[in-house]
C-alpha cells in the first residue's frame, strides 16, 4: 500500500466513526476510545516493528472482542446492532493502525462501503446525507490513488492533485445526474422494498409510534429530529388555535408489560366508543358534532406516513385532497388508519382538519368494565396503595367521584412528586414498580401507564394515548411543528357524559427540557436541514410541474437569458473537457515549448525537441525552463526518478 493513499483510509475510518455516532445507537463513551485511536493512527503505525506493540494490541482486540460476544450473549436481541456497529467500526480502527506497506487496504474499502449502508436505515436522514457527500469525495479518489500505486511504485503529490481534482470533478457530475434522474423521474421514498424490515427496525430505536407499547422495554431512545407534522391554524390565528395532542393510536386493554390497540375483538362488543366517522364524495369526513359556531380549521402536512393520520380529539371534520392516494379506515378510537392507494406519488400528505366538540356516546357497563380492567399480574402493588392514599389525600369517595376531577388531581400529583427522564438517563427507574414508588425517574410512558393504572384502581374509565405533542412554533412560518422526538402518551378520560377528555400527567416544562437538546443558532440551522431535507423527499408531481412551468415561463419572458445560460454552461464544460485532456504536466510542457519559439514536429519526442532547442541558441532561462518540463513528463510518462536524466 502505498503511503499516499494512507491519509484518505484514514479520513474514511473517521468518517465511519461519524456515521456510526449518527445513528444513536451506539452510546458516545463507547465510540470515545474507537476516535481516539483512529486520530492516533499516524503516530500508532510507527510502533507496529516492536514485538510489544504487536502483543498489546492484539490482545486488547481479542479482550474487546470477548467482552462484545458476552454482551451479546447475555442481552440477546436487545443490543444486536449496537455491537454489530462497534464490531464494524473495531475492525476498521483495528486495519488503519495496522496495515502495512506490503498489504493491500481493499477490506478496508469493502467495510467503510458496507459501514455507510448499513447505517443508512437507522440514521437521521439530513446527518447521513451529509456524511455520505463528504463520503464520497472520500471514497473515489481513494480507490484511484491506490489503483495508482500498484507494482511498489508510489505515485508523485504533484499526480495525486491531479486525481484529486479529476475525482472531484466526477464525482460532482455523478451527484448532479442523480440530481436531474431525482427531479424528472418519479419515486416514492416511502415504498416498503427490499429492506422493509430493516426500515421497520430503524423505527425501534427511535422516538415514534409504535403499534404495541412494552412498558419493560426500557432501551435508550435516539431524538429523531425528522419531521413529522406542520399545522398551520387558521388565518389571523396564532399557535393557541392548535391543539397540541395529535393523536395516533389509543390502547385500551393492559396485559401487565404492554398495552395493545383499542380494537373492537379487544372491546368484545361492534359498538364503538367514539363518535363514527362517516365518508362523503371528494375525501370529506365527517363526525356528530353539535352546531357549534366557534369550529375552526387547521392545515396539517404530514412528512413521516406510518399507517396512521394524526388528529386531535377534537377532531369533527377531515378532508383529504383525492391526490394523496390515500384511503382511510376509521378506527374505534376515533381516528384513522391509512392504506395505500394506487398511483401514490407524494411522500409529504397535506389534509384539513375541523375542530369543534364531537358528540358523547354512552358506552355500555361492558365497555365500562373493558376500560376500568387491571390485569391479574404485572401492575405493582404499590398502585393501589398509592390510589387509596390519594383518594384520602384529596377527599374522594371512589364510587360516585367526578372521574375528570380525579383524573385531573391525580395527574397533577404525579406532575408534582415524580421526575420525568428519558430512558438510559441518570436515575432512570428500573421498571415501572420503583417509578411509581417514586425512587427512579421515567419518560411519558410510565407517567401515562401510572395514571392509567391509578385511575383504573378508582374505577375510573380510562385508556392509554399514542401520538405526537405539537409545542414547536415556527414563527417565521406561522406553522405548529412535530417531531419524531415529539412521540408522546397521554391518557384519555371517559366522564359521566360519554365525552373523551384528554389528562397528561407528564410535566410540561421537564419534558420540554429533555427534548431541548440543540438550542440556539445551531438548532435553528439544523431545523431548517430538516425542513430542506422534508422538500426534498416530498418532490412529487405537482412540484415537477411548477418546476417545468417555472422553466417555461422564463424561456418565454427571458429568452436571451436562458440561451446565455445555456451557452455559459456548455463553455465551461468545453474547458472542463480540454483541462482533463491535457494533464497538468503535458501543459507545463506545452507552455515550454512555446516560449521557445519552436514547434514539436510529427515523430520528434520532447528529449528530441530539447536537443534541437539547444542548437538554436534559445535563450538559457527558456531552455531551462524547457529542460525542467521534458525532465518531469518523462518521469510522469515513464517512472524514472528525475535525477538520472540530464
Amino acid at each position: 500500500m502505498s503511503d499516499r493513499v494512507f491519509p484518505l483510509l484514514l479520513v474514511l475510518t473517521l468518517l465511519d466513526l461519524a456515521f456510526v455516532q449518527a445513528t444513536g445507537c451506539v452510546p458516545f463513551g463507547e465510540l470515545l476510545p474507537l476516535w481516539a485511536l483512529a486520530a492516533a493512527a499516524p503516530w500508532l503505525r510507527t510502533l507496529q516493528r516492536h514485538l510489544w506493540h504487536r502483543i498489546a494490541w492484539n490482545g486488547g482486540v481479542l479482550v474487546v472482542f470477548m467482552l462484545l460476544v458476552q454482551h451479546a450473549t447475555t442481552t440477546g436481541l436487545l443490543h444486536m446492532l449496537e455491537d454489530g456497529l462497534v464490531l464494524a467500526v473495531l475492525c476498521q480502527v483495528h486495519l488503519i493502525n495496522n496495515i502495512g506497506k506490503q498489504q493491500r487496504p481493499d477490506l478496508i474499502f469493502f467495510n467503510s462501503f458496507l459501514i455507510a449502508f448499513v447505517t443508512s436505515f437507522f440514521a437521521p436522514d439530513v446527518v447521513w446525507s451529509l456524511l455520505f457527500v463528504v463520503h464520497a469525495f472520500a471514497l473515489v479518489p481513494s480507490l484511484q490513488v491506490h489503483a495508482l500505486g500498484h507494482g511498489g511504485r508510489s505515485p508523485s503529490g504533484q499526480l495525486v492533485r491531479t486525481v484529486l481534482r479529476g475525482s472531484a470533478w466526477r464525482t460532482l457530475a455523478i451527484g448532479v445526474v442523480t440530481a436531474v434522474v431525482f427531479v424528472a423521474l418519479p419515486r416514492d421514498f416511502r415504498r416498503e422494498g427490499l429492506f422493509g424490515e430493516a426500515l421497520a427496525l430503524r423505527q425501534q430505536f427511535e422516538a415514534g409510534l409504535a403499534d404495541r407499547i412494552r412498558i419493560d422495554d426500557e432501551r435508550p431512545t435516539r431524538l429523531g429530529e425528522d419531521l413529522v407534522l406542520e399545522i398551520a391554524p387558521p388565518r389571523g390565528s396564532g399557535p393557541e388555535a392548535v391543539p397540541p395532542h395529535w393523536r395516533g393510536l389509543a390502547f385500551s386493554k393492559f396485559d401487565g408489560s404492554t398495552w395493545l390497540p383499542q380494537e373492537a375483538s379487544r372491546l368484545g362488543s361492534r359498538l364503538c366508543t367514539d363518535p363514527l366517522w362517516r365518508g362523503s364524495p371528494g375525501g370529506l369526513w365527517q363526525r356528530d358534532d353539535p352546531a357549534d359556531e366557534r369550529a375552526v380549521r387547521v392545515e396539517v402536512r404530514l412528512h413521516e406516513l406510518a399507517g396512521k393520520l394524526p388528529t386531535p380529539l377534537a377532531a369533527t371534520g377531515l378532508r383529504l385532497p383525492p391526490e394523496s392516494g390515500l384511503l382511510l379506515d376509521p378506527k374505534s378510537h376515533g381516528g384513522f388508519a391509512t392504506l395505500r392507494g394506487e398511483g401514490r406519488a407524494t411522500a409529504v400528505v397535506g389534509y384539513a382538519v375541523t375542530l369543534g366538540h364531537p358528540a358523547a356516546v354512552l358506552p355500555s357497563k361492558r365497555l365500562l368494565a373493558h376500560f376500568t380492567a387491571l390485569p391479574e399480574q404485572g401492575v405493582p402493588s404499590a398502585v393501589r396503595t398509592l390510589a387509596a392514599q390519594l383518594r384520602t389525600e384529596h377527599g374522594e369517595a371512589g364510587v360516585g367521584a367526578d372521574p375528570l376531577h380525579v383524573a385531573n388531581t391525580t395527574a397533577a400529583w404525579l406532575g408534582a412528586h415524580r421526575r420525568y427522564q428519558l430512558p438510559g438517563g441518570p436515575g432512570f427507574a428500573e421498571n415501572l414498580g420503583a417509578f411509581v414508588l417514586g425512587s427512579g425517574a421515567g419518560h411519558c410512558e410510565y407517567f401515562a401507564t401510572t395514571l392509567a393504572l391509578l385511575l383504573r384502581a378508582q374505577g375510573v374509565p380510562c385508556r392509554l394515548v399514542g401520538g405526537y405533542l405539537a409545542t414547536e412554533w415556527d414563527a417565521a412560518r406561522s406553522v405548529m411543528i412535530a417531531r419524531s422526538k415529539h412521540a408522546h402518551a397521554w391518557v384519555e378520560v371517559l366522564d359521566a357524559t360519554g365525552r373523551w377528555h384528554t389528562v397528561d400527567p407528564t410535566p410540561a416544562a421537564d419534558l420540554q427540557q429533555a427534548l431541548r437538546t440543540e438550542p440556539g443558532t445551531l438548532g435553528a440551522m439544523r431545523a431548517e436541514l430538516e425542513r430542506w431535507w422534508a422538500a426534498v423527499t416530498g418532490f412529487g408531481q405537482a412540484d415537477r410541474a411548477r418546476w417545468a412551468e417555472a422553466i417555461a415561463a422564463a424561456w418565454r419572458e427571458h429568452p436571451f437569458a436562458v440561451v446565455g445560460a445555456l451557452a455559459a454552461l456548455l463553455a465551461l464544460l468545453y474547458l472542463a473537457r480540454r483541462r482533463r485532456r491535457s494533464p497538468t504536466t503535458i501543459a507545463h510542457l506545452q507552455r515550454a515549448i512555446r516560449g521557445t519559439g519552436l514547434h514539436l514536429h510529427a515523430g520528434e519526442t520532447p528529449r528530441e525537441l530539447l536537443v534541437r532547442a539547444a542548437a538554436a541558441a534559445v535563450a538559457p532561462d527558456r531552455l531551462a525552463r524547457l529542460r525542467a518540463a521534458v525532465r518531469t513528463h518523462e518521469n510522469m510518462r515513464y517512472g524514472a526518478p528525475a535525477g538520472e536524466r540530464p
